[in-house]
Order: C-alpha cells, then sequence, then structure tokens
C-alpha cells in the first residue's frame, strides 16, 4: 500500500510539477478556483472541496457527493540585475502546471468524508546560464531549481452541532527537489522523501449571515535523499557522484477567518494567516562519500534564515443569479527571506495580489474560473 501511495505521488508530481517565482516562501497560496477568485480569504467560509486545504470542518456543508477537479496554469516572469557585472537578465518563458482531484461524501447527516490529491508546495526558477557568464568565469552552465510538494489527504468533517464543526486532513506529502547551478563543472542534485502532517479546523456558523473559521497545520520534516553530481571532480581523483541526504521543516501554519453576508447575494470574507518559516533556517547536506563529506562537508548547506509572516486576506462574492456568480480578492504576501540570503534560484519576494473570478452552475455541474496577477 506505501509503495502504491508513493508512486502514485511520484506521478503526479510529475504531472503537475510549479514552480518560479510563487508566493509565501515554498507555498502555493490556494487550491480550488472559488477560494482563489476570492483573494484565498477561505478558512470562514470553506463550503466546496478546497476546504481540505483551507478548513476542513467546512466539508460539513456539503450536501451531496461530489467529484471536484482543479487545474490551473502559471506563468511566471522575473527579472535579475547586477550592474556592477552588467547583468541583466530573465527567466525563461515557461507554462507550469498544477491542479487537485478529489471526492467527498456525506455518510450521514453529521459526517462528510473524502480525499484530495493537491500540490500545496512549488517554488523555483530557471534562468539563461548565457546571461550570467560572469558569474561562472565565462562558461554558460545551467542555473535551474524546483521544488515541489504533492499531497494525498483523507479527510473527516463532523458536524457536532448545527451551528458548530470540526474537521481533520491526514495528508501524506511526496516532495522533491532538483539544482542545477555551476559548481566544479556543472553541479546538479536530485532528492526526494516523504513527510506526514495533519490539518485541523473548526468552522462555527451562527447563522446564514456569519461565519468564522480557524485552522492549524502541523510542522513536519521530510528527509530528502537522491545523488549529487560534480561533472569535473574526476580531475581532482574524486569521485563525479555521491549520495545525498537534506532534511527540511515545512512549518506550522495557522489562520483565522470569517465570512459576513450583509444581504443574500453577498458574501464578504477576510482571513489572516501565519507561518512559521522561521524554523526553516538552514536546510542541512548530508553526503554519503567520504571525501566529498572531507572536501565539501558544510559548503553544500543551504542558508536560508526566512523569517515568520503574516499574511492578510480579503474576498467578495456577488450572485447575479442562481447560475452565475462573480469574485473578487486581494491579499498581501510578505516574502519571509531577509535581503542577506535572498537566492535568485529559490526567490522569495514581496507581493500585492489581485484576483478575479466567476462562477457558471447548472444544477448538476459547477464551473469555477479565477485569475490572479502578482506584483
Amino acid at each position: 500500500m506505501y509503495k502504491f501511495i508513493k508512486s502514485f505521488l511520484v506521478l503526479a508530481l510529475g504531472l503537475f510539477l510549479t514552480g518560479s517565482l510563487v508566493a509565501n516562501g515554498l507555498n502555493l497560496n490556494g487550491v480550488g478556483s472559488k477560494s482563489i477568485g476570492m483573494g484565498g480569504a477561505f478558512v470562514g467560509l470553506a463550503d466546496d472541496f478546497s476546504a481540505v486545504y483551507y478548513n476542513p470542518a467546512g466539508l460539513s456543508q456539503m450536501e451531496a457527493p461530489s467529484l471536484s477537479l482543479f487545474g490551473s496554469f502559471i506563468l511566471p516572469k522575473g527579472t535579475y540585475q547586477f550592474d556592477l557585472l552588467g547583468i541583466d537578465t530573465e527567466t525563461k518563458s515557461r507554462v507550469y502546471p498544477t491542479g487537485a482531484l478529489g471526492y467527498f461524501k456525506p455518510i450521514s447527516d453529521k459526517m462528510t468524508v473524502g480525499i484530495l490529491a493537491y500540490m500545496p508546495c512549488g517554488a523555483g526558477a530557471e534562468w539563461n546560464g548565457n546571461d550570467l557568464l560572469w558569474l561562472s568565469n565565462g562558461v554558460a552552465f545551467t542555473w535551474e531549481s524546483q521544488v515541489g510538494v504533492m499531497t494525498v489527504a483523507p479527510s473527516i468533517s463532523y458536524k457536532v452541532s448545527d451551528q458548530f464543526s470540526i474537521g481533520l486532513s491526514l495528508n501524506m506529502n511526496y516532495g522533491m527537489l532538483k539544482v542545477k547551478k555551476p559548481g566544479i563543472g556543472q553541479y546538479e542534485e536530485d532528492l526526494s522523501g516523504m513527510g506526514f502532517n495533519a490539518t485541523i479546523g473548526a468552522l462555527f456558523k451562527p447563522s446564514d449571515k456569519f461565519s468564522v473559521g480557524i485552522y492549524f497545520k502541523t510542522p513536519y520534516k521530510v528527509t530528502l535523499k537522491g545523488d549529487a553530481t560534480m561533472e569535473m571532480l574526476d580531475i581532482f581523483g574524486l569521485p563525479t557522484t555521491s549520495g545525498l541526504e537534506r532534511e527540511a521543516t515545512f512549518p506550522l501554519w495557522l489562520a483565522a477567518g470569517i465570512a459576513v453576508k450583509p444581504m443574500d447575494k453577498l458574501t464578504i470574507t477576510a482571513d489572516v494567516h501565519f507561518t512559521n518559516w522561521k524554523k526553516l533556517d538552514t536546510i542541512p547536506a548530508t553526503l554519503d562519500d567520504a571525501l566529498w563529506q572531507l572536501v565539501l562537508g558544510g559548503a553544500l548547506d543551504l542558508d536560508l534564515r526566512w523569517e515568520d509572516t503574516v499574511q492578510l486576506r480579503f474576498g467578495i462574492e456577488y450572485l447575479f443569479s442562481e447560475a452565475f456568480a462573480l469574485r473578487a480578492g486581494f491579499y498581501t504576501d510578505p516574502g519571509p527571506s531577509p535581503l542577506a540570503t535572498q537566492n535568485f534560484l529559490l526567490p522569495s519576494i514581496d507581493y500585492n495580489v489581485a484576483s478575479l473570478g466567476f462562477s457558471f452552475n447548472t444544477g448538476k455541474i459547477k464551473l469555477d474560473f479565477a485569475v490572479e496577477y502578482l506584483m
């Protein structure tokens, strides 16, 4: 069973690998077109499948079985300038797909169960080596990084009363890290591993006009294992490949949100999200090869020194009819990286984000669409 789950996660991560200049450190800021269209301010509303990500207690609001499919495309663009060396370049143009697939079913008046596979994390960048010759002794090396996590989350929600629900998601996370950059010749590493954590949520809805939610995502560690290669180490009589292990901590995430309906057709939401990125101080490297460890021990550690962040998110939805809804949102997203450790292979940048979305509901099928613009 474990091998089956791992194989499924590897396949899914290969199909839906997201990267390059994303927000909130390593985290993507939302799952689901409805929530993204409302600026990711969804903890206090959580009334569709994306509750698994935002607040699993909200799954109790589902009244019928639901098969949910979500897909998105990220079109990033970043620039890097170093005037002293005459460097003025930008990331390569690529389209990064991501998505989610889930099934949910109420099994009683009080309990809903389901499962969702989705990508909560993705980061990285790809640069043109010909534009970075000053950083690599005139040689056009490959500069590329990819970090990704694919999660499969069995979830359950229980309605304690008509006004109060609790929920739990158990998250099986498959992570990967790929890096290509100059070393002694071209340096490459390709690592992967698994980690487990949980998302715990509560939703209090005293009336149809108002609800408040909270959720807590537990931290977890992933031991990433694989190989590192430096293609020219044989010149010094050293092996060109060594086994490599890194231990990365994915942080605690705590959020609270409200949803208010001042009129039947209008919903307004607001969230505050705290991410404990300070735990991601250093990602150490342990090398299997004794000669690599002797010569390079410590040199391959990733020194991040990231800082905790707080996001503010706001959303609005207006129902023009039972079939059509229009949405908009806005959120702030401070990057966790201090200037001293900013790295263009793992960029962490301050953003302000605006979103728009709409929904079309036939009664049996609901289609949601959203776009985000990161400023």
